[in-house]
């Protein structure tokens, strides 16, 4: 348990409630929660509602510590009336609280109300709200035994056992009914609504305590809402990754597969597509008997047919032509000489879409007044055979080129060389990519400088990650792995800046790398400081790191954030740093 005290306690029930917790581990050996001491008082006579604000991952429940002056024996609690302090299970006199009364629900009531306003007038929907009251002084027992009064009401003596049950039954109320766990980020931003004083936990702090890490609060009502929960990702637990189906078929553990099945898909459209067309000869067929027989026409005369259809281009004659075709499938032959075309047997007609239909072939001209047909077929028999010879003459050339090029490819050396080195070199400005930057290099980000210290290309992952997401890696290596060191200043203060950009084959297998490393505890990219690189000024290791990712593509863009002098700044500062990170260049994009 994390406990924050950020101003001096005032009571002395306050102080043995928090010694008390000191002793136990941080973390979730004992329990993972934050109890943060946040005083609500009331009335001119500022008298304590309650102490302190207890945060789960279920829920949050506000705490009273009340202190038990000059009497002893068991309390005897109930949600109504007065409490009672006696030597056993029967009767007892009135229990007599410091700061006055005998019955602190009243209070805790409207101090979880107060709590659950702030927080959702800060745009916080808090869920309900758990009430513990903890009894310090000379208490020898509590009745009920459990200490659970119902309706979210839980009192606990200071016994590390009865400070755990109370906890534990408190975050079963705040958790029912509640759909979304409190992440790390709804964490930081719920004290800092109810306004405590002094430093917020860290992310780093949060997520050994088991608050789920985001970088965003998820908590808001608009998220809240059924309609968003079921749209919503489902969270999965971090597993042993192993080798993906092949059939795309939903995975034993639980892991949704893809929405759609893709062969499932397929085969559904094949029997709608072959449903149609059924159809569509049932509609031909008795109209094919009454179409006349074909007439010379352009070729941009088509005949009807329903919008979307494909149609037919080309009809094959029944038979082939018996004269010359003119050389190369009658290419240059006269026009007009083809014999004519007998219409085929009745088939499927589809029209094309007007951006896929072929250019309409021109009109063959009509021969000028007194020319002869003697005289057309001798003109384009002369241009046949002009085309024919520059065609040649272009087949010889071609084959001229190709030799030239399969002797000079042997050499390896000498002029073919040069040639070669020079068509490579002369098509580069068109393929290749734009250099990535270099060591010194700087960019400007959203108005902080970074400057590039170290950078490394790798073409494997293997051996550069850690924990799961290396056993993904195992599996599924990738295909390209840049890494950086860049430096910026914020606020003054030095920070080191780590960028891994990684490249899988596919955009599907980037996505499942990118939830991997966004679970928490599921590893990560080693950072380059991990692998032993440094430069001058440099931290030794990544410490109290921000964490931000994205993906474009294949490609995985994963930044961590850390400072690098003694001193360091606000955590606030270093997440919008590593979101920043998530813009510098990488190989292919120029630097400033």
């Amino acid at each position: 348990m994390l406990i924050l005290t950020p101003t001096p306690l005032q009571t002395a029930a306050e102080r043995a409630f928090f010694a008390e917790l000191a002793g136990w581990d941080t973390g979730s050996g004992v329990r993972g929660a934050v109890m943060a001491s946040l005083p609500v008082v009331e009335g001119p006579m500022q008298r304590r509602q309650s102490d302190a604000v207890l945060f789960v991952p279920e829920g949050v429940a506000v705490v009273r510590v009340v202190e038990v002056e000059r009497q002893s024996g068991v309390v005897t609690a109930s949600p109504e009336g007065a409490w009672t302090i006696g030597p056993g299970d029967g009767p007892g006199e009135v229990l007599q609280l410091a700061g006055g009364g005998s019955n602190p629900l009243d209070g805790l009531m409207r101090s979880g109300m107060h709590a659950a306003v702030t927080l959702r007038q800060a745009g916080i929907e808090p869920g309900r709200i758990a009430r513990l009251t903890v009894l310090t002084g000379s208490v020898t027992g509590l009745l009920p035994a459990d200490g659970d009064l119902g309706e979210g009401d839980q009192v606990a003596l200071l016994d590390p056992g009865s400070l755990q049950l109370g906890v534990a039954r408190a975050a079963r109320h705040a958790g029912t009914d509640n759909p979304r766990l409190w992440t790390t980020a709804d964490v930081r931003a719920g004290i800092e609504a109810l306004g405590m004083a002094g430093r917020i936990p860290t992310v780093e702090e949060l997520n050994g305590e088991g608050f789920p890490y985001s970088p965003y609060v998820l908590r808001r009502p608009d998220l809240l809402t059924p309609a968003a929960l079921n749209a919503a990702p489902r969270r999965t637990t971090v597993a042993a990754p192993t080798s993906a189906p092949a059939d795309g078929s939903r995975r034993g553990n639980g892991e949704a597969g893809p929405l759609v099945d893709p062969a499932a898909a397929a085969r559904i459209a094949a029997a709608a597509v072959e449903a149609q067309e059924a159809a569509e000869r049932r509609d031909v067929a008795p109209r094919s008997a009454a179409v006349p027989p074909a007439e010379a026409a352009p070729a941009d005369r088509r005949p009807p047919g329903r919008p979307g259809d494909t149609m037919a281009l080309v009809h094959e004659p029944a038979e082939a032509p018996a004269d010359d075709t003119g050389g190369l499938g009658g290419l240059f032959g006269a026009p007009g000489a083809a014999a004519p075309v007998t219409e085929p047997a009745p088939q499927r007609l589809r029209e094309l879409p007007p951006e896929l239909r072929p250019r309409p072939q021109v009109r063959p001209a009509v021969p000028a007044a007194g020319s002869t047909a003697t005289t057309a077929r001798g003109d384009s028999s002369r241009g046949r055979q002009v085309l024919l010879v520059l065609a040649a003459l272009a087949v010889v050339a071609l084959l001229v080129v190709v030799g030239v090029l399969a002797l000079g490819g042997d050499d390896g050396d000498g002029d073919a060389g040069a040639t070669t080195a020079g068509a490579t070199t002369g098509a580069a400005p068109a393929t290749s990519a734009a250099p990535g930057p270099v060591v010194g290099a700087t960019a400007v980000v959203n108005g902080t400088t970074f400057t590039l210290r170290v950078i490394e290309e790798n073409a494997t992952c293997n051996g550069h990650s850690y924990d799961a997401v290396a056993g993904f890696f195992a599996n599924n290596d990738c295909t390209d792995l840049d890494r950086a060191l860049w430096s910026a200043e914020v606020e003054g203060l030095p920070a080191v800046v780590s960028v891994a950009r990684v490249t899988m084959p596919d955009p599907a297998s980037a996505q499942a790398l990118r939830s991997l490393a966004d679970t928490d505890g599921s590893g990560n990219v080693s950072d380059l400081l991990r692998e032993g690189a440094s430069y001058e000024g440099a931290p030794e290791r990544l410490s109290g790191a921000q964490y931000a990712s994205s993906q474009q593509g294949a490609t995985v863009t994963i930044v961590e954030t850390s400072w690098a002098g003694g001193e360091r700044g606000a955590t606030s500062a270093l997440d919008a740093l590593a979101s920043a990170g998530l813009s510098l260049p990488g190989d292919g994009v120029d630097a400033n």
